[in-house]
């Protein structure tokens, strides 16, 4: 793998046929103190071979996979294996391999497990870094510039990678900044080498060219019209507005059921007044609230009917309110208690036919969609 254009083919047949012997050997779960130091250390060769051999034959998922095998071998057996000359060049060709997967947090985990000393002192680890902290400032130019300094063939395949990434980011910023751009400039700003790569990834990137004025417009054409879906906004707002109705209706039952069982109590002798007009006087305004919520919902829906049946009981309301006489008075309760009774009573029928009302006429529109 060390001549600049060996024999891939042949390559991929001897690893096929060394991992099958390394498997017969069981180094792959090697136990320290049982398996050849002299046999593991030639299984950590062969699968680094085979992580340059991926990269050659542009496999990034092989090299994934060779990767966190030879990190068994880097990290777990380093007490009984001699260094690798190999070990820190393949780790930042992974670590360039995240940068360009744009996998920041596996980058990041990956440097946990380099040494501090090696971070700034090995060149293939201090690379990446580097190249890791112009992108977190956003120095893209500062990416492209280190390119003269990329060396070897497996390292520029994950650096034009990077660079893809990078250039498709800033294609995607310079849509929703600019409605156009010169020619000359765009392909400064995406880190083209000339006009031909350009038009190429203009047409990539369905972008309109327009060599007369020497511009790439980035929008579409102005008679291309975004349809927006009206009629199916309204319907599913309809829709909610619907279940608003039968949730407000069926809060309302379960306060009248409430206010019922509150007078029930006061009869029984199980509440005395006062408790109880303080209980139930701070549900007073919340349910004429909600009725008139449910009422203004009708009124949207389209729910003539049931409009027309909550508008005497929300006149009724209102004029209790505007007449101040919606509150319980502890020192009348008892003297008015069969009147406040029968009201609750005529309430609590009254929404329960609305709610019953509301769920068949749901289950009729299901029908009628089904």
């Amino acid at each position: 793998m060390s001549s600049s254009s060996p024999n891939l083919q042949k390559v991929g047949q001897l690893l096929t046929q060394a991992k099958i012997t390394l498997i017969e050997l069981g180094v792959y779960v090697p136990v320290v103190g049982k398996t050849d130091p002299n046999v593991l250390v030639t299984a950590r060769d062969i699968l680094e071979v085979g992580a340059y051999y991926s990269v050659r034959i542009k496999d990034i998922a092989s090299f994934e996979r060779y990767i966190v095998q030879l990190n068994t071998y880097y990290f777990d057996l380093a007490s009984v294996l001699p260094p690798s000359n190999q070990m820190y060049p393949l780790i930042g060709l992974n670590l360039l391999r995240l940068l360009s997967q744009n996998r920041l947090s596996d980058f990041h985990t990956a440097l946990e497990t380099i040494d501090l000393d090696q971070l700034h002192s090995n060149q293939f680890i201090k690379q990446a870094v580097d190249l890791e902290q112009f992108l977190m400032e956003g120095s893209y130019n500062k990416v492209w510039s280190t390119r003269s300094t990329v060396q070897g063939e497996e390292f520029m395949f994950f650096y034009d990678i990077l660079i893809s990434t990078i250039r498709h980011e800033i294609a995607s910023c310079s849509e929703r900044a600019y409605e156009y751009l010169p020619l000359n400039d765009a392909s400064t700003l995406l880190f083209l080498r000339n006009t031909e790569e350009l038009l190429n990834f203009a047409n990539e990137r369905g972008w309109k060219v327009n060599p007369a004025e020497q511009k790439v417009y980035f929008g579409s054409e102005e008679n291309d019209v975004v349809e927006i879906p009206q009629e199916q906004i309204i319907t599913r707002t309809l829709c909610y507005a619907r279940e608003l109705e039968l949730i407000m209706a069926a809060l309302l039952l379960f306060m009248m059921v409430f206010f019922v069982i509150m007078f029930s109590d006061l009869e029984c002798d199980y509440i005395n007044p006062i408790d109880l007009c303080n209980k139930l006087n701070q549900y007073v305004l919340p349910e004429m609230g909600a009725h008139a919520f449910l009422f203004v919902m009708f009124l949207v829906n389209g729910s003539w009917i049931a409009l027309l049946l909550n508008l005497p009981l929300f006149i009724y309301n209102v004029r209790k309110v505007t007449n101040a006489r919606h509150m319980y008075d502890a020192t009348e309760i008892f003297r008015t208690l069969s009147q406040h009774k029968k009201e609750c009573f005529i309430k609590l029928g009254f929404y329960l036919i609305v709610s019953i009302q509301n769920l068949k006429g749901r289950e009729e529109k299901r029908s009628v969609v089904y």
